[in-house]
């Protein structure tokens, strides 16, 4: 059987649509039934075996693609690829206006280029610049003229059956990431806000915001829902989600400690300088040997670090003559 279920009221069902991604093999995709309605908590990734798994599911469990709902917690291609292969013409399907900005400025001619320029100046090489700076333009993921494209944000609700899920907008993963509360059950759709099976990344926003005080923020956003199931996108879920959000927030300030650590001990390092002396949780002790998609999530992280200790005052930031960013 290609789905189980997970949960009794609201009857949920989890389907584990394949995906081999970089620590992950699957994005769990969720249904959620009652009164005859019916919710599709994301699609995943655009893949022939996927959509064979999703299709089988949703035609076991009897649901009627045109009377369904799709909820898109975020636009990543594991999130939201099977969109167009699922979702019938017309069919809503729920998201956040932000992330569909930020996507959509990802792929404009200047994306590439501006992203490119960034690496650039933290002291990466050019053949690896342009090389990284190719994963910062998101794939186009769906045709928004051809199903109904609904934004959605903090407070509203999605009703199913007798059941009303809260939006609950918990940026850091993506600008826009989305996540669905039911208050009377407990019941949290958290997409990869958090995560057991890995540290859930981090972006770099477009607006230049404080992606990491932004991710913080929405950790103790979630943690003071008193939630008591968490239903998360990658690995299995856990009863010590609590103990999890406060891991994630002490890890991600140990990490802050540690490259203003680095900082003050070796001033006017390059951005890649200080994000290459952090101490990664990767099996390979050179960074020649981490997989190229693997140091571009590790870079996009190290960034998130510096912008945020530049943006608290806790360092600073001066362009060389050399046109290099270097710290202090």
């Amino acid at each position: 059987m290609p789905f189980a279920q997970v949960h009794s009221g609201p009857d949920v069902f989890e389907v584990k649509v394949p995906f081999a991604n970089v620590s992950t093999s699957a994005t769990n995709c969720f249904v959620v039934m009652d009164g005859g309605e019916a919710l599709v908590v994301d699609t995943g990734a655009p893949t022939d075996e996927g959509a064979a798994v999703l299709d089988a599911s949703l035609d076991e469990l009897g649901i009627d693609r045109a009377r369904a709902t799709f909820f898109l917690t975020h636009l990543h291609l594991d999130h939201a690829g099977l969109v167009d292969r699922i979702v019938p013409d017309g069919a809503p399907v729920l998201m956040s206006a932000v992330d569909f900005e930020a996507a959509r400025a990802s792929r404009a001619s200047t994306a590439f280029d501006a992203s490119r320029r960034r690496l650039l100046a933290e002291g990466v090489g050019a053949g690896d610049a342009s090389g990284y700076a190719r994963y910062a333009v998101e794939p186009p993921l769906f045709d928004p003229g051809r199903v109904r494209a609904t934004f959605v944000s903090e407070g509203d609700e999605v009703a199913v059956g007798r059941f009303r899920f809260r939006v609950i907008e918990v940026p850091g993963h993506t600008p826009g990431h989305l996540a669905l509360f039911e208050p009377d059950s407990g019941v949290l759709f958290g997409g990869d806000h958090v995560l057991f099976v890995i540290s859930p990344g981090i972006a770099l926003f477009p607006d230049g915001a404080d992606a990491l005080q932004a991710y913080l923020d929405s950790l103790a956003k979630v943690r003071a829902l008193g939630c008591s199931r968490l239903f998360v996108s990658h690995g299995e879920p856990r009863d010590d989600f609590a103990e999890r959000i406060d891991w994630l927030d002490a890890h991600h300030r140990e990490r802050l400690e540690e490259a203003a650590g680095i900082v003050a001990a070796g001033p006017g390092l390059t951005g890649e300088q200080v994000i290459r002396r952090i101490k990664w949780n990767v099996p390979h002790g050179r960074w020649e040997d981490i997989s190229f998609v693997q140091r571009w999530c590790i870079l996009m992280e190290g960034l998130v670090i510096l912008d945020h200790l530049v943006d608290r005052g806790r360092i600073r930031r001066e362009v060389g003559e050399d046109g290099l960013r270097r710290y202090f």
